[in-house]
């Protein structure tokens, strides 16, 4: 179960040599407009057995061109179009995806004119998403929600569908009278008639296409408020707690980015939405967001399951994304990076500096996975297939390490006037990158375009060698730092400040250098050899380190370095390195350790060393250890571990557990010990309720471990259309997983 749900998917296209997109990739700039949209007002009914839309959009159009004549409509699939202006018929062309409507005579530049469009859409293909019950799922609630990002809110209305157009928008919802309709901006009325009711939604602030909003379906409505503003959260009946319990931190959010920021919230409500089968973990649709159902949680999940990420990713777009809008896709970044850092602001803000720490080098591990195992681009590119490819974990991850670096290279103050210059200059407009470096220059004065050079326009990070080493006949310690990446016309050589801190007597001394070579030797006069040597002490720099060092060095690093990341990397070199002394550093510092992120690495690091002593401090953490998140990482760890003894153990207390997550993870880790008798259990897990179904996605994970004939058959069954989402994800993962471990034992037959 993730720690928290994405923003959007991650899908890009990449092929075995590693490169970003499959051949045929062009670069991609924003369209040609002759008319500059300035309003839009659609009016809808919507059919739900026939998951049928019929619209009338009417689209308020300033002529941009001299003596325009034409003017085109993106409109996917529309049936029983009819194209006026003024009650007048005009002639169109359609080709099916865009609509070409010819004015009778040239338009003046700077004219505004009227177009209304009616149209037909049946069961869209993409954009507006009809959801119900069937045979297969009967307790499905009826629900109708949009999905504009990137470009398919041109499936459901006519638009000019790129980023870099800014309208007012306007929505009048025509719905039974059960249902209630939410969209973008202030609700003016609501209207009954019969059996069905009219909401009508207006949006007053200009944003992007792509970010006009419908949720439709039976909702709870949970009223709260940031000062003046209603903060709205919607749910299916029944689920009021858990929304309270998802999203309550929200006006605290909208105070923290609003002050920090130093631009109020800049609409006039802002409302979430739990869209059942929703299929990212939240769209930032401007004063409205969508948000999954899955991440309603109840109590006992609450233990250490939070919406929090995703509820502070979402809002943070309402600035980055929403009021601020990139210009076009290739600066994408602009609005899912600066979302990414944001959300682990608030985190610092909230839960404290640690947690900030260690969801950034969650975030640096998701880049270098993509990184190594995918593709490298550049984080701001024009080269790709499909806009969709750019939603990866460059764009999310690897920007929000980026932002921390440009934070930390200006400093507090620095960083907050550069980023409320660039919000206040560029506000309700589309930008490019190079809005943000002068944005910081006119803030600062300082020219930053050296390093979105290197950071921003070309892929990859610096990989580097370290070594150290003491002269006592001269009092000195040496440190060689060498650029080991391969230099290519895509990834440089970095020229880069660093910092050292250098150990004597117990206290650091800090030093300051520039990497901009292949090789450099650093030398220090010191009074005596140095216990411990940490390099980027504060872990700004993204980058991989190959630094090796006396196993008494990391022993040092895991009890003195005052930097989470620092004894998170000390905790794994011991873990790798195996030995006795090692295995005891890692067993102290698991039950002296006061940050639970690091408690979690300890006892993965005590997994990955298999030894005995390894084994003997997991399970005394069961005992000592009440954390459930750093009992989940235990639990995991002792995996490594099938033996008797563990079997013991995990078996007594895996039902006792308080948390979900941790229970689901005693059972995956009693499916690692791989005993045939343990099956009956694991079925009877198949059968057990719980939050978003976690138990049956242990059970089939554990099934999965246990390689059995029937394993297939059980994994099969249920990842039948019928299941829920997970528990079918999860059984055909471990299909997979199946299929390659039966290859792996023919090609050693």
């Amino acid at each position: 179960m993730p720690e928290l749900f994405e923003c959007r998917a991650f899908s890009s296209s990449y092929t075995t040599d590693g490169r970003f997109s499959y051949p045929g990739a062009t670069p991609h700039y924003a369209p040609d407009r002759t008319f500059d949209t300035r309003h839009i007002r659609l009016e809808l009914a919507l059919d739900f057995p026939r998951k049928t839309l019929r619209g009338q959009c009417v689209t308020s159009l300033r002529a941009i061109a001299d003596r325009a004549t034409e003017m085109v409509f993106d409109a996917v699939d529309f049936k029983d179009l009819k194209v006026s202006s003024l009650g007048k018929a005009l002639k169109f062309e359609y080709t099916g995806r865009q609509i070409k409507v010819r004015w009778p005579t040239p338009v003046k530049r700077g004219t505004t004119v009227d177009v209304t469009l009616r149209y037909r859409v049946t069961q869209p293909k993409l954009g507006l998403h009809f959801v119900g019950p069937d045979r297969h799922y009967p307790r499905k609630p009826v629900q109708v929600w949009t999905q504009g990002e990137d470009e398919y809110n041109r499936y459901w209305f006519p638009c000019h569908d790129a980023p870099q157009e800014r309208m007012t928008t306007e929505m009048i919802v025509t719905v039974p009278e059960r249902f209630t309709a939410i969209s973008n901006g202030a609700l003016l009325g609501i209207k009954r008639r019969g059996r069905t009711r009219t909401f009508h939604w207006k949006h007053n602030v200009p944003h992007s296409p792509y970010l006009v909003s419908l949720a439709v379906g039976e909702f709870s409505e949970i009223k709260d408020r940031w000062k003046h503003v209603p903060v709205l959260y919607y749910c299916p009946p029944g689920r009021e707690e858990d929304a309270k319990r998802a999203f309550g931190k929200t006006p605290k959010m909208i105070d923290f980015f609003s002050k920090k920021l130093g631009v109020p919230y800049a609409y006039a409500k802002y409302s979430q939405v739990a869209a059942v089968d929703f299929i990212y973990g939240g769209m930032e649709n401007t004063s409205c967001t969508t948000q999954t159902a899955l991440t309603l949680h109840d109590e006992r999940a609450h233990l250490d399951f939070s919406s929090d990420p995703l509820v502070a990713h979402e809002l943070a777009h309402q600035w980055f994304g929403d009021l601020v809008t990139c210009k076009d896709w290739s600066h994408a970044w602009l609005n899912e990076s600066f979302a990414t850092y944001f959300e682990a602001l608030f985190r610092e803000y909230d839960l404290g500096v640690d947690e900030f720490k260690y969801e950034m080098r969650g975030n640096a591990e998701a880049y270098f996975d993509e990184d190594k195992e995918r593709y490298r681009r550049p984080l701001s590119t024009k080269f790709y297939k499909n806009t969709n490819d750019l939603f990866d974990r460059h764009l999310y991850e690897k920007g929000s390490c980026i932002l921390h670096m440009i934070r930390r290279l200006l400093g507090e103050d620095d960083w907050w006037r550069s980023i409320h210059t660039y919000l206040v200059s560029h506000r309700a407009e589309g930008v490019e990158t190079i809005n943000l470096i002068d944005a910081i220059q006119e803030a600062t004065g300082k020219n930053m375009r050296s390093f979105f050079d290197q950071w921003v326009f070309k892929g990859g990070h610096p990989e580097l060698k370290v070594r150290t080493w003491w002269n006592a006949k001269e009092k000195k310690a040496f440190v060689r730092v060498l650029q080991t990446q391969t230099v290519s016309d895509e990834t440089p050589l970095y020229s880069m400040p660093v910092e050292l801190d250098v150990y004597v007597g117990g206290k650091p001394r800090r030093f300051k250098e520039t990497i901009d070579k292949k090789e450099h030797l650093f030398s220090y006069a010191l009074p005596s050899a140095p216990s411990c040597v940490l390099f980027d002490p504060e872990h700004t720099v993204l980058k991989r380190v190959d630094f090796a060092k006396p196993e008494l060095m990391w022993v040092e690093q895991l009890s003195v370095d005052p930097h989470v990341l620092g004894r998170i990397d000390a905790a794994e070199a011991l873990g790798r390195a195996s030995g006795p002394t090692a295995a005891q550093a890692l067993r102290q510092a698991l039950t002296k350790e006061k940050f639970w992120g690091v408690q979690c690495e300890i006892a993965r690091a005590l997994g990955l060393s298999r030894s005995t002593q390894g084994m003997d401090a997991l399970l005394d953490a069961l005992i000592t250890i009440e954390h459930p998140k750093v009992r989940r990482a235990v639990y995991e760890a002792l995996g490594n571990y099938p033996s008797p003894k563990v079997l013991q153990e995990v078996r007594a207390r895996y039902d006792s557990e308080k948390s979900y997550l941790v229970e689901a993870e005693a059972i995956r880790t009693l499916g690692r010990m791989k005993d045939p008798g343990l099956l009956s259990l694991f079925k009877a897990y198949l059968k057990k309720e719980s939050w978003n179904d976690i138990f049956r996605c242990a059970a089939l994970d554990a099934i999965g471990s246990l390689q059995l004939a029937e394993s297939v058959q059980v994994l099969k069954e249920y990842s039948r259309y019928g299941y829920h989402p997970n528990v079918r994800m999860t059984a055909i993962r471990r299909l997979g997983a199946l299929g390659r471990a039966r290859e792996d034992i023919q090609n050693h037959l």
